[in-house]
């Protein structure tokens, strides 16, 4: 098997196929010769001779490029990636490792807006105009910052992602409930006090929402869950998360909550349009931390994704 690989992004190295990793598949699978093509020439000019390629962007018109070709994979998880129309005998195939990567992110998010991290990170540094920064800002601890034990956290998307995240939040003591849309067995370490529901269950619970973190694809008709009328069940202590596709959320209805102090705060790392354009209302709202779209990158991201292409070919 020849798998021909093209995965470049200039602006993140932790998603540049090195030959380090590259060597490192090699030496799983000596049965497949990898091409780690640089630029997008070398990569369509490998194509003829291709059975399987992994990469960040394919074209429709390179499929006629590529007689050959059984199997088109990618590192990212939305199914929703790839914006061709596969020919016949071509297997699209996504990236199943996010989990305990994305975990480690949302529970820093978690801690970081319960104990008040995020919101006074810079509370005591001199900022860039020269004004001197409050010296011991203690006030803005002192009945604000919470503990994350016994607090309830709802995952809006529980499949294998969601799951990671939940029983991560349950190691440092969260209530967890699940939303899915179908109810199967619970998770081993689910106890009494969590549960899994469907979408349409779970209005009665949000009054006692402490964290709402979103975990959906795009894929699943899941548009403007999270919305005025979603937000405004929630009490004003709960704090509103997105580390799976901006879809899921009314930007505009967030923004507005937020500044009304209908909602604590909201972290998101991912927006309905991307780039998050300068003039959106989510910029310049209360209590709200922005990320491009980065809750999955960490230096051994592709070391993870080629360890399980190499079990999975």
């Amino acid at each position: 098997m020849k798998l021909v690989c093209y995965l470049q992004i200039p602006s993140l190295e932790d998603l540049c196929l090195s030959e380090q990793i590259a060597n490192q598949f090699r030496a799983l699978r000596p049965d497949v010769e990898l091409v780690n093509c640089v630029t997008e020439a070398e990569f369509v000019e490998s194509l003829p001779d291709a059975d399987a390629v992994s990469v960040w962007v394919f074209k429709q018109e390179w499929f006629a490029l590529a007689p050959k070709l059984k199997l088109l994979c990618t590192p990212a998880a939305g199914r929703d990636y790839f914006s061709v129309v596969s020919p016949a005998g071509v297997q699209l195939k996504y990236g199943s490792f996010h989990g305990p990567i994305m975990a480690e992110t949302v529970l820093g998010m978690v801690i970081g807006m319960s104990h008040r991290l995020l919101q006074n990170a810079t509370a005591m540094r001199v900022s860039e105009n020269g004004y001197e920064a409050k010296s011991w800002p203690r006030d803005a601890f002192s009945g604000q910052a919470t503990r994350c034990y016994g607090k309830h956290a709802v995952i809006l998307g529980f499949g294998s992602i969601g799951s990671e995240v939940g029983r991560m939040l349950k190691g440092i003591g969260c209530r967890i409930t699940g939303v899915k849309r179908n109810i199967d067995a619970k998770p081993s370490w689910f106890d009494e006090e969590d549960r899994l529901v469907t979408l349409d269950a779970l209005s009665p619970l949000l009054p006692s929402v402490d964290h709402v973190i979103c975990v959906l694809p795009s894929d699943t008709g899941a548009i403007h869950v999270i919305n005025k009328e979603f937000l405004e069940q929630l009490p004003p202590t709960a704090f509103v998360y997105n580390v799976g596709r901006g879809v899921s959320i009314d930007e505009a209805a967030l923004a507005e909550a937020l500044n009304a102090g209908k909602i604590a705060g909201a972290v998101l790392d991912v927006f309905e349009k991307e780039p998050l354009s300068v003039d959106s209302p989510l910029r310049a709202a209360k209590n709200c931390y922005l990320y491009p779209h980065v809750s999955a990158v960490s230096p051994d991201y592709l070391s993870l994704y080629f360890a399980d292409l190499a079990k999975e070919l």
